[in-house]
């Protein structure tokens, strides 16, 4: 019976979906949306929002804020209960992050680009781009007027004035079109680049200009963590888990093009690994790993990672050993931050928490 439920929704979605596709190739005949591209709509106040889809969360301040799906933005100040707010978007929103205490940026489907500067009690459109249709999927700020925006198929955008204006980012690294997942700037000032199927970037002096890294892992690589001046940690699918010994002399390809994930091989052996700069952690765990954090316990930097099915795994930064912690859902994770003695979660059913790893 529940099979048969499932095809019959099938059914009606395809059927559905059928029918909107004659709608609009009939008021397309008629002109009617010649020439009418697809205009931004304000996102609706939901009472169950906080418990839906929630794919990022940051602190502002004190505040914490949450972004997910159809431009749901979400604001609490203890982690247990939250408050929606309207964004100028019903677009999913895929990342949230915060320059200090009041600004911040959200960014996310249709190219959208969001900015608050009271710390996310309302915001404004920056970047709405439906015509090409694809996600940004992170932002990064180094004052509230300076950043760069990046996601899918390789695209990045530079303003240099909060957004009133936005200059495409052209590098031979981002012509590979692979899609850029998560950029983090680490405390030497480097800032890096995590994607798709082992596509790995950096740059020295800001983001002027932009090097492929030889990736140890020809798999997709979701987070970056800094770890010290010139360390990363980088994680991803499969619950493959690197560091990067010094990110300044990691191996560079010196022709991105070249690069091609169907023939390049992952590198497994400690001494290969070492030469090029990594070291692999140990994790017992497979599952994809889609957020993470660092957090000082007892003077040392202890990492918490979650993914798929709940999976949440914890460990030292220096020892590179993993373990997994106990999960209070089998939904997929997306972000974690470390809160008091708990651990605060985003997923696919909203905010989730788990005790901090001991």
């Amino acid at each position: 019976m529940k099979h048969a439920t499932g095809m019959a929704r099938h059914v009606r979605l395809a059927l559905a979906c059928g029918l909107l596709g004659w709608a609009a190739f009939g008021q397309a005949q008629d002109g009617r949306w010649e020439d009418q591209p697809r205009q931004p709509e304000a996102s609706e106040i939901k009472p169950l929002a906080d418990k839906a889809i929630v794919n990022d969360l940051k602190r502002a301040g004190d505040r914490l804020v949450a972004v997910g799906e159809r431009g749901h933005i979400l604001l609490s100040d203890d982690g247990d209960k939250w408050r929606q707010v309207q964004a100028p978007v019903r677009a999913m929103l895929t990342r949230v992050t915060f320059v200090d205490d009041r600004n911040g940026w959200a960014v996310g489907h249709d190219g959208s680009v969001l900015r608050t500067t009271d710390a996310g009690e309302s915001w404004e459109l920056r970047h709405w781009d439906a015509a090409w249709g694809r996600p940004f999927y992170d932002a990064i700020f180094t004052t509230p007027e300076r950043g760069l925006v990046i996601g899918s198929n390789g695209r990045m955008l530079r303003t240099e004035d909060g957004g009133q204006s936005w200059e495409e980012v052209s590098n031979e690294v981002f012509d590979t079109g692979f899609h850029l997942y998560e950029i983090e700037r680490l405390d030497g000032g480097a800032l890096m680049i995590a994607g798709e199927r082992g596509f790995l970037a950096r740059s020295l002096d800001d983001g002027e200009s932009w090097q492929m890294i030889e990736p140890p892992y020809i798999g997709s690589y979701f987070g970056v963590i800094p770890v010290g001046p010139h360390s990363a940690v980088l994680y991803g699918l499969q619950g493959k888990v690197f560091r990067a010994i010094d990110v300044r002399e990691l191996t560079i390809l010196d022709d991105p093009m070249a690069y091609d994930p169907f023939i390049n091989e992952s590198v497994t052996d400690p001494q290969m690994l070492a030469a090029m700069g990594w070291q692999a952690f140990e994790n017992p765990v497979v599952e994809s790993l889609f957020g993470g954090s660092l957090y000082e316990d007892g003077g040392a930097g202890t990492l918490v990672l979650v993914g798929v099915d709940g999976t949440i795994v914890s460990g030292s930064a220096d020892q590179a050993q993993l373990a997994p912690v106990q999960s209070p859902t089998d939904q997929p994770l997306s972000d974690v931050i470390v809160q008091a003695e708990r651990l605060l979660m985003s997923s696919r059913t909203g905010m989730q928490t788990a005790g901090k790893p001991q």
